[in-house]
C-alpha cells in the first residue's frame, strides 16, 4: 500500500496534480489540511481513495479535525498539528497517536517536512507542496507493507 501526502496547498493543485502523475502506484491520498476546496479537487480528480482533515484555515466544512484511518493494516492518526501545538512540540501529537493505538501521526501546519520515529510512534509532516518554510516544495510518500509504515519526503522542484 503506497499513499501520496500532501498538506498545506493552499489553493495551489497544480503541485498536487504534478506529483501524482509523475509516481507510479499510488493506492491513496492523504491531505493534512489547508485548504478544503483542495481536498475536493483531488477527490474529483484522482480516481483514488482521499482521507482528509481540516486545518487552521479551513472555515465552514464539516470534515473532522483528527482522523483514525487504517490503511495497509497500519493505524494512522491523522491531524493538521495545529491543535497538538505542533509548532511547539511533539509531545500532544504523540500522547493523541497512543492513546488512538495508532503507530504513526500525520501531520501539517510547520509546512517543514519532518519524517522520523519518537516514543515508538512514526511522526511524518510531508512540508508543504506549495508554500514551503524550508526552501522547496515537499510532499511524501507513506508506505505501508504488513502493517508496518515506511515514508519519505519528496523534494519537489516545479
Amino acid at each position: 500500500m503506497r499513499a501520496a501526502v500532501f498538506s498545506d496547498s493552499h489553493g495551489d493543485v497544480r503541485p498536487m496534480e504534478k506529483a501524482l502523475a509523475a509516481v507510479n502506484g499510488i493506492d491513496a491520498v492523504i491531505h493534512l489540511g489547508d485548504i478544503e476546496r483542495d481536498v475536493r479537487w483531488l477527490e474529483q480528480n484522482c480516481g483514488l481513495p482521499v482521507y482528509a482533515v481540516l486545518g487552521n484555515n479551513d472555515f465552514f466544512s464539516s470534515r473532522p479535525c483528527e482522523l483514525t484511518v487504517e490503511l495497509g493494516g497500519a493505524r494512522l492518526f491523522l491531524c493538521h498539528g495545529h491543535t497538538r501545538g505542533v509548532s511547539r512540540g511533539t509531545e500532544g501529537l504523540i500522547a493523541a497517536a497512543k492513546a488512538r493505538g495508532c503507530t504513526a501521526a500525520l501531520f501539517g501546519h510547520t509546512h517543514t517536512p519532518v519524517d522520523r520515529t519518537e516514543d515508538g510512534i512514526l511522526l511524518f509532516n510531508p512540508g508543504s507542496c506549495s508554500r514551503p518554510r524550508n526552501g522547496r516544495p515537499t510532499f511524501g510518500i507513506l508506505e505501508i507493507e504488513s502493517g508496518v509504515c515506511g515514508s519519505v519526503v519528496v523534494d519537489w522542484i516545479l
